[in-house]
């Protein structure tokens, strides 16, 4: 038997599943599945994911979240992320990075907006990145972030700190690499923020 197939039964012997349900779900959804269910939540499978209740929320209405799982060695992919994100629903986008014990480290997901803000006088930035272009002309001041692991760190007018860490996305990178940003990020008390494909991610660990 192999390994998800096995997985596959044991799911069996602790829930079940309606046939839609069945259809949708995947040896990486059975065990962010198994996982929250085990930390007393209600999740219900999803096409697109993992649809999460929070505690204390009725599982009548639009959940409180879409948990979608990914594993630690894949390299990384927003696409279905932002597919969801699009749509603009009232609930979290979550990411669910499983590692190689199959243990669980949950991530919120947000499109990131850059409003018009200024350099403080005498500042200016030197930095020649077209990945960035955007917030150098949106008035961001942009200096190198290698003494926190990540390309860039990012100023408004009203920060004495940077705020906001940047990280480009490179092909070839997993999401290992997303893992070590964020706790880089969260360590430091800043918001890491992944450039992709002319758009911005920022994301964040979250405990379910």
């Amino acid at each position: 038997m192999r390994p998800e197939e096995a997985l596959y039964c044991d799911y069996r012997k602790d829930f079940e599943l309606t046939a839609i349900e069945r259809k949708n779900f995947s040896t990486q959804n059975y065990i962010i599945y198994k996982d929250l269910k085990e930390r007393g939540l209600i999740v219900k499978v999803d096409e697109y994911g993992l649809r999460l209740f929070d505690r204390q929320t009725s599982t009548k209405g639009q959940s409180s979240a879409i948990v979608i799982s990914k594993n630690y060695k894949e390299e990384i992919d927003f696409s279905d992320i932002f597919d969801e994100l699009d749509k603009g629903l009232d609930r979290r986008v979550q990411i669910g990075i499983i590692d190689s014990e199959k243990d669980v480290v949950y991530y919120v997901t947000k499109i990131m907006e850059w409003p018009e803000t200024q350099r403080k006088d005498g500042n200016e930035n030197v930095i020649d990145d077209p990945e960035i272009k955007e917030l150098s002309e949106k008035g961001y001041q942009v200096n190198s972030g290698l003494k926190f692991g990540t390309h860039y760190r990012v100023y408004n007018y009203e920060s004495k700190h940077a705020p906001w860490l940047i990280h480009v996305i490179k092909e070839g990178m997993t999401w290992l690499d997303i893992a070590r940003m964020v706790r880089v990020g969260h360590g430091v008390n800043k918001i890491i923020v992944l450039a992709y494909k002319q758009r911005w991610l920022s994301i964040e660990w979250i405990k379910p």
